[in-house]
């Protein structure tokens, strides 16, 4: 593993770290939580790994699962 792909994941990590408790849909701090949610994946991956093709595919995929997270508290789509 490169030193650049060691930094990606340890910044995925620390995503997924910051982002683990999503509130269900509908509750008043889902808005607030998937706009930082947003705002924070897309600075790591567009802004300080210039869309690197690990960064991409792991912020998808934690995006995703913290959605799902989501989903399964009761709530429907974000």
């Amino acid at each position: 593993m490169t030193p650049e792909e060691k930094s990606i994941m340890a910044d995925m990590f620390y995503f997924l770290r910051d982002h683990n408790d999503p509130p269900a849909v509908g509750t008043e701090a889902c808005t607030a939580f998937w706009e930082r949610a947003a705002k924070d994946i897309g600075s790591l991956v567009g802004t300080k790994w210039n869309n690197h093709p690990l960064a991409m595919d792991l912020g998808i995929a934690l995006y995703g699962y913290i959605e799902k997270k989501c989903k399964a508290k009761g709530g429907g789509s974000t």
